[in-house]
């Protein structure tokens, strides 16, 4: 039976000359990754520019469980996201995201919270006006709750130290090199409250902001065993900086 939903494309890799390989966060499914053959031919069904990163697609597939790869029967774009492919803070912003879901990502099992998550973060990023810089590490932290690492909250005062080892706060230094403390430490823990008004907006100056995602990617990099490298935060430093 055919699998009708909506789904993120989080990255696309070019795979012979005509074709792609498009990973996208399904609905129904979780990840999902599709063959997309013909895709640079003149008159292709599937254009390259369906693919681009970020976008909120509708699919139709037929799933073959045995298969590592899936190929669509249909794929329409659920909202045109203008904003994300013109605004360069923007486009940094989605290229940081797509590189950060396709590095941690994995399940093929439906998640409606992540999902939900993810598609509410893109129709928000597309639409937000004003600062916006500070919500990669709103993102980034948020993300880990679905990643099964989330910040431990700390109700005493005087927890100023985030063990990133632990994932919690602590009221001293641990005797290890991997913790936020203060003053970092309190902007970290406001990264970690819930209901935000405005998660792109936290005041922080650019140092605090690069500092910031430096433990935050560090953080990532302790407690997922094979997570290496970003090529995207350097560019995400340099546009927002």
């Amino acid at each position: 039976m055919n699998i009708h939903c909506r789904g993120i494309v989080v990255q696309q890799v070019r795979y012979s000359d005509t074709s792609l390989i498009v990973k996208i966060y399904t609905e129904s499914s979780g990840m999902v990754s599709f063959m997309v053959r013909g895709a640079f031919r003149q008159g292709a069904k599937f254009r390259p520019a369906l693919f681009l990163p970020l976008n909120l697609v509708e699919i139709v597939y037929l799933p073959k469980p045995k298969k590592d790869l899936q190929f669509l029967d249909d794929l329409s774009i659920h909202q045109h996201l203008v904003q994300l492919r013109t605004n360069m803070q923007k486009n940094a912003i989605v290229l940081y995201i797509s590189e950060l879901l396709g590095k941690t990502i994995r399940e093929h099992e439906e998640n409606a919270a992540l999902f939900g998550f993810l598609f509410s973060s893109v129709q928000w990023l597309e639409l937000v006006e004003g600062d916006f810089q500070d919500f990669p590490l709103y993102f980034s932290l948020e993300l880990t709750r679905f990643l099964g690492f989330y910040p431990r909250q700390e109700e005493q005062s005087g927890f100023d130290y985030f063990d990133l080892a632990e994932g919690r706060f602590r009221d001293f230094a641990p005797g290890h090199a991997y913790y936020v403390g203060p003053p970092e430490s309190a902007f970290f823990r406001a990264l970690c409250q819930p209901n935000l008004k405005a998660p792109g907006n936290f005041g922080l100056n650019n140092r605090l902001r690069r500092t910031l995602l430096q433990e935050i990617l560090l953080y990532y990099r302790l407690h997922i065993p094979d997570f290496h490298d970003m090529k995207s935060p350097e560019v995400l430093r340099t546009v927002l900086g």
